[in-house]
C-alpha cells in the first residue's frame, strides 16, 4: 500500500505556505486506514486561509479534487488513486478546512500486461517469435520505465 506521505507526494497535495488562488495553506494532514485487502483509504484536511467563502475555496480546489493517478507503493506496486469527495466548513476569520476521504486500490498491471502480450502473440500481431521469457523481461522493463514516468509527477499546484 501507498503509505500516507506517498499518497501526498503522488497526488500532488499542496505544501504549507503555498498559496492556491488566494488562499494560503496553513496546514496539510493526510493518513491511511486500511479497508480491505488491496484497499487503503486516506482521510485528509487542508487548511486555507483567506479572503471569500466556502463557494470559493471549492472553486480553487475543485480541479485537485478529481485527479486521479497510479501512485506506486513502497515496494513498487501500483494503486490507482482518488482523493474522494471535497467537503470545506468554513473555520472563521477567513480560515477554511478542506476534508476528503482518498482512496487507493490495487493495480496488477503485469498480469494485464501479460495478458495483452499472449493476445498480441496468438494473433499474430506482433514482428518477431520472442518467447514467453523475453516478453517478460520486457514487461519488467517497461513496468520500471512507467513508475519512473508516473512517480516524477509536477505538484497539482504551483
Amino acid at each position: 500500500m501507498p503509505f500516507s506521505r506517498k499518497f501526498r507526494d503522488g497526488m500532488g497535495f499542496p505544501e504549507e505556505g503555498q498559496i492556491v488562488d488566494g488562499f494560503s495553506v496553513e496546514s496539510v494532514s493526510v493518513s491511511h486506514v486500511g479497508v480491505s485487502e488491496g484497499r487503503y483509504e486516506y482521510p485528509s484536511e487542508i487548511v486555507v486561509k483567506g479572503e471569500g467563502n466556502v463557494n470559493k475555496v471549492k472553486a480553487a480546489f475543485k480541479g485537485f479534487f478529481k485527479a486521479r493517478r497510479t501512485v506506486f507503493s513502497e515496494y513498487g506496486n501500483p494503486y490507482q488513486c482518488h482523493h474522494g469527495r471535497m467537503e470545506v466548513k468554513d473555520l472563521g476569520s477567513g480560515r477554511f478546512s478542506v476534508t476528503s476521504r482518498g482512496a487507493c486500490t490495487r493495480v496488477f498491471l503485469r498480469d494485464e500486461f501479460e495478458r495483452f502480450a499472449a493476445y498480441l502473440r496468438e494473433r499474430g500481431l506482433v514482428v518477431g517469435g520472442k518467447d514467453e521469457a523475453e516478453w517478460k523481461t520486457a514487461i519488467d522493463e517497461y513496468l520500471k520505465q512507467y513508475e519512473g514516468a508516473t512517480s516524477r509527477r509536477t505538484p497539482f499546484f504551483r
